[in-house]
C-alpha cells in the first residue's frame, strides 16, 4: 500500500514523514525534481507479534507500506503547477494531509481550517485541470467517425463534472453510480480520494480541535507533535518516557496514524501462521476468502476448498489455535466468506 504526504509549506509534513518512516535525516527533493521522496516501512502490529512469540517461525513478515514525501503544495513548488506536482497523488490508495497549528518563524498565526480549506481548493483545482484536458481530447475526437457512444457518454459525465468542480465542490460531493465510479476511477481524481488529516502541533499546542476539522472532511483526524516525538523516538526506549512527559504527550502517534490510515484507505490484515512463516497479508475491507487467498497465490484461489479461520480475539482468549478448536471458535468458510481483520486463517486447497 502506498500513502502519499502532502501540505502546505512550513506544516512539518517532512517531519512527520521521518517520524511514520524512524527515518532521522531530511529527504533531499532537490535531485528529484518535483518527484516525492519514497520510504518504505514495516509496520508494527502486537497482533502479528504474539503470533510469532508463540509460533517461532523460520521466517517472520509483517506488513509492509510505502510513504510519499511530496514537495510542499505552493505555487512556486513547480513550475509546471500544482496540477503537475500533485499527479503522482493520483495513483495512491490514500493521502495524509498535514496541517500546521504552531507558531512558525515568519508566517501567519496557525490556521488549520483555514490551511485545510486551501489544500482541498488545489485538489479541486488539479482536477479541474485533469478534466478539462480530457474533454479537449474528446472534442477533438468527436469529429472523428470512431467516436463512438461510450466517448459520448464519457464526455457528457466529464462535463457534468467539470461544472461540478467550478462551482469549487470537490468530486466526492458528485452523485456518481457504480458505473460511472469505475468509469472514472482512471483520473484518479484527488478530490475524490479518502484521506486522513493529521494536525501538527509542533513545539506548542493548538486550539483547533479534531473534531471540529473531522466535521469538515467526513474522515478521521488525528493530532501529533511530530517534531519532539521525532526526537523523542531516536533515544532509548528506555529514556524516552520522561521526555514523553516533559512534552505533556501521551505517547507516540506513529502506529495510530498508521493504523488510521489503514482505515482510511479501507484495508485490513489477515494472517497466516506456522513453523515455517508468521505473516500478515493486506486487503481491501470486504474481500471474499477465495480473493484473499489469491493473495497469497494464485494456485490456491485456483484450487480453493475451504478456509480454516479463528478470529485473533479468540485465538488469545483460547490461549492458541488448540485451544480455539475445543472451543469451537475455530471455523470452516467457504469461498464467499467476507474476511474480518486479524482473521489467522490457514487455506486449503488441491490442484
Amino acid at each position: 500500500m502506498k500513502i502519499g504526504i502532502l501540505g502546505l509549506p512550513t506544516s512539518g509534513k517532512t517531519t512527520l514523514f521521518s517520524l511514520l518512516t524512524e527515518f532521522y535525516d531530511e529527504p533531499d527533493h532537490s535531485h528529484g525534481g518535483n518527484k516525492p521522496a519514497v520510504r518504505s516501512v514495516k509496520v508494527a502490529d502486537p497482533r502479528l507479534e504474539r503470533l510469532r512469540d508463540d509460533y517461532q517461525p523460520q521466517k517472520y513478515t509483517p506488513a509492509s507500506l510505502q510513504f510519499l514525501d511530496f514537495p510542499a503544495m505552493s505555487s512556486e513548488s513547480s513550475r509546471g503547477g500544482l496540477a503537475d506536482l500533485l499527479a503522482p497523488a493520483r495513483e495512491l490508495e490514500t493521502l495524509i494531509v498535514v496541517l500546521r497549528d504552531f507558531e512558525s518563524p515568519g508566517q501567519d498565526a496557525p490556521d488549520p481550517l483555514g490551511d485545510l480549506t486551501e489544500v482541498q481548493g488545489e485538489f479541486i483545482i488539479a482536477d479541474l485541470v485533469v478534466v478539462e484536458k480530457r474533454l479537449e481530447k474528446l472534442e477533438e475526437r468527436s469529429r472523428k467517425p470512431n467516436f463512438d457512444d461510450d466517448d459520448k457518454r464519457e464526455q457528457a459525465l466529464l462535463g457534468e463534472i467539470s461544472e461540478h468542480l467550478e462551482l469549487e465542490k470537490p468530486v466526492s460531493s458528485f452523485p456518481l453510480d457504480e458505473l460511472q465510479r469505475k468509469a472514472i476511477s482512471g483520473f484518479g481524481f484527488l478530490s475524490l480520494k479518502p484521506y486522513l488529516v493529521v494536525v501538527n502541533s509542533g513545539e506548542g499546542g493548538g486550539e483547533t480541535g479534531e473534531d471540529e476539522i473531522s466535521s469538515v472532511t467526513g474522515g478521521e483526524t488525528l493530532r501529533c507533535n511530530a517534531l519532539n516525538e521525532l526526537e523523542i523516538l531516536q533515544l532509548p526506549p528506555e529514556d524516552q518516557g520522561v521526555f514523553l512527559e516533559e512534552y505533556g504527550i501521551e505517547s507516540l502517534s506513529r502506529e495510530p496514524i498508521i493504523a488510521s490510515a489503514y482505515r482510511t484507505a479501507g484495508r485490513i490484515s489477515f494472517f497466516t501462521a506456522g513453523e515455517k512463516e508468521v505473516r500478515a497479508w493486506t486487503i481491501r475491507d470486504g474481500t471474499v476468502a477465495v480473493d484473499a487467498a489469491g493473495e497469497i497465490h494464485t494456485d490456491i484461489a485456483r484450487g480453493f476448498i475451504r478456509a480454516e479461520i479463528v478470529s485473533y480475539g479468540d485465538y488469545v482468549a483460547s490461549d492458541g489455535i488448540k485451544g480455539a478448536r475445543e472451543k469451537g471458535k475455530f471455523r470452516l468458510e467457504g469461498k464467499t466468506y467476507t474476511m474480518a481483520d486479524g482473521d489467522i486463517v490457514d487455506f486449503r486447497f488441491s490442484v
